[in-house]
């Protein structure tokens, strides 16, 4: 007996799955209306053939009892599938045990010396035992073609450590239930199952591997990375950052994060821009992978035997990391990519180079626009002039034994030019000089010749370091700050200005001028 629970919709009908039951939508006339149009009228029924046990570790019949019902549940031993991509086998590793309350893991046949996805293999063996139907959709079936069991394109075989084993055939989704008709071992009758539990049949093995390219340590755990070198083929210097000296100093600046730009010049870094760069490789997530235990053609083909960039990254604890990048390039969807690995790794990913900045990112892109950072009460010293008026105060706590990140400005006493001089407006000079923030970096600039327009010393007791800016006209709309000697940053010339105004003002009590 057929039993055709699906045909072609009509007119007069038309049949769709909606969960468990079957919903029958029909089109009836309604005596008495003028206007002689139709409604719709739901009925609902119990779908035929649902919640059929289709494998399990038993001799019973396909089919002969429900989900509900006792159905028998054993030990996967090995998952052989069959598809497009060739033959895969999932075969057991190490057996659940109850007591820990551990599952079972899986591993991939000649992909066990790969990091896998281990709950996307576990799923190989959880989706087809004690499989279960959505539906039944013909018994005695003789023309298997028509739902793509003639010559199934996804074959799965699975075994149980029993010894018992079922052949699960997948053929064509189908067109009105969205769901994958099935039929087993040598049964004639075709089910349906619900399209997510075939997933993962139809992928290759490459598919199974973890897309963490380097696992993230537990925080206990988590080593301080002491340097990351970049070296790419697109510039002329290499982008060098350390753990910072200061670092770990309580109170010794802020509005920074505690790596540093060494190379290709010395500067401040930025916390929300940096740490992808500088700590980016823990738990690095790529998109896909592109090949696993790639050949030396494949190397080549993905620009990674000679790479286009290379991040070292040395930690505390003794290890190094280092990652090859290739040029990047844009997908169909215009996202920017590039085909990356670690130096001891057998599998080449693809990455964004949102997540694996390595390969585009600059100096610009995370140097702190803040020049200056130091907690106020450290400074000992500064020394400003500008063209016309040269002012020096020096700082310090009217009882030694206070410490300075506990200071008051109560606590705090300040001399201009040796004499007392109020305290407050001097903290408002500095914080003038904090909120002169730089634009962009300027390196190899030439320093202009002549006197600087405005010049700040800075000396830092907790840190033992004197800094000095000097602050030049470099063009109508730009100044040029150079640092220790070094040309380092412009600045808007409105605020090298504001600078050079606002040292005059020091003696004379006016407002000082804002920084833009």
């Amino acid at each position: 007996m057929k039993k055709q629970m699906y045909g072609i919709i009509g007119l007069g009908a038309a049949v769709a799955v909606l969960g468990g039951g079957l919903a029958v939508l029909k089109l009836t006339d309604k005596s008495g209306d003028d206007t002689s149009s139709s409604s719709v009228e739901f009925q609902e029924t119990t779908v035929e053939g649902a919640d059929l046990v289709l494998i399990e570790d038993s001799d019973k019949a396909v089919g002969s009892h429900t989900s509900a019902q006792e159905h028998y549940h054993g030990s996967v031993k090995e998952v052989k599938v069959t598809n497009e991509y060739g033959t895969m086998e999932a075969v057991l590793k190490t057996p659940a045990d109850a007591e820990k309350g551990t599952s079972a893991v899986y591993t991939i046949k000649g992909f066990e010396d790969l990091p896998l996805d281990d709950s996307e293999v576990e799923d190989l063996a959880d989706n087809i035992d004690a499989l279960t139907s959505s539906s039944l959709i013909e018994e005695n079936c003789t023309d298997f073609d028509k739902f793509g069991l003639e010559n199934p394109a996804v074959t799965v075989e699975v075994k149980y450590e029993s010894g018992r084993s079922h052949t699960l055939y997948v053929g064509d989704i189908s067109p009105v239930s969205n769901q994958t008709y099935v039929r087993v071992d040598d049964s004639k009758t075709v089910y349906t199952v619900t399209n997510g539990k075939m997933a993962d049949y139809k992928n290759k093995p490459e598919d199974f591997i973890s897309l963490t390219m380097l696992e993230k340590p537990e925080d206990d755990a988590y080593p301080k990375v002491e340097s990351l070198r970049i070296v790419r083929d697109d510039i002329d210097y290499d982008i060098y950052m350390e753990y910072g000296k200061n670092s770990d100093i309580e109170n010794s600046g802020g509005g920074s994060a505690t790596h540093v730009l060494v190379e290709p010049t010395s500067a401040l870094l930025t916390v929300e821009k940096s740490s992808l760069v500088t700590n980016g490789m823990f738990g690095l997530k790529a998109e896909s992978v592109k090949y696993a235990h790639f050949t030396d053609k494949q190397l080549e083909e993905t620009g990674l035997s000679k790479p286009f960039c290379t991040a070292d990254m040395k930690c505390d604890d003794g290890s190094e990391y280092v990652i090859y990048m290739s040029q990047p390039f844009k997908d169909d969807d215009g996202v920017q990519k590039a085909y990356a690995m670690f130096s001891d790794s057998k599998i080449i990913y693809t990455v964004t180079t949102e997540k694996a900045q390595w390969a585009t990112v600059v100096p610009d892109d995370i140097v702190s626009r803040m020049m200056v950072s130091n907690y106020v009460w450290n400074i000992s010293e500064i020394a400003a002039s500008n063209a016309t008026v040269s002012e020096k105060f020096s700082i310090s706590m009217r009882d030694s034994s206070i410490k300075t990140n506990e200071a008051k400005i109560d606590d705090v006493v300040v001399k201009r030019n040796g004499e007392d001089f109020d305290t407050e407006r001097y903290r408002l000079f500095y914080a003038f000089l904090v909120n002169l923030h730089a634009e962009n970096l300027a390196l190899g600039e030439a320093i202009p010749e002549g006197k600087p327009m405005a010049t700040v010393t800075i000396k830092d007791s907790l840190l033992n370091e004197t800094t000095t800016y000097e602050f030049y006209e470099y063009s109508v709309m730009k100044g040029l700050v150079v640092i220790n000697g070094e040309s380092k940053f412009f600045c808007s010339m409105k605020n090298a200005q504001a600078l050079a105004d606002n040292i005059s003002r020091i003696a004379t009590g006016e407002s000082y001028i804002e920084a833009t």
